[in-house]
């Protein structure tokens, strides 16, 4: 494990990543390998914080790599289909975690 792994491990209750951890990672991340889940999941998780503070700081960029993504998935691929699930998992994630007004 590296020390960033072992630092955010004890993460605080209040602080939002832990919903992240628990709630959104089981979405995106259809695993069943053998894997080491919680090193896996904590890098998950904190990409995704990382790629929400990205695309709200910088949307345009968020936006212009987005298009570059699906351009390569749907070439890539194709038979696979992951493109469909992206909009089901944006929905559920929104579901299950969802954000009231900032102050």
């Amino acid at each position: 494990m590296t020390i960033d792994y072992d630092q955010h491990r004890s993460m605080p209750d209040d602080y939002p990543h832990s919903d992240l951890y628990w709630s959104v990672v089981p979405i995106w991340c259809d695993r069943t390998d053998d894997i080491d889940w919680k090193a896996y999941a904590c890098g998950v998780s904190f990409g995704f914080e990382w790629g929400i503070i990205m695309a709200m700081l910088r949307p345009e960029w968020a936006q212009g790599f987005y298009h570059k993504l699906l351009a390569y998935y749907q070439t890539t691929y194709q038979e696979e289909d992951y493109v469909n699930h992206w909009d089901g998992h944006a929905d559920e994630t929104a579901q299950v975690l969802p954000v009231s007004g900032v102050s």
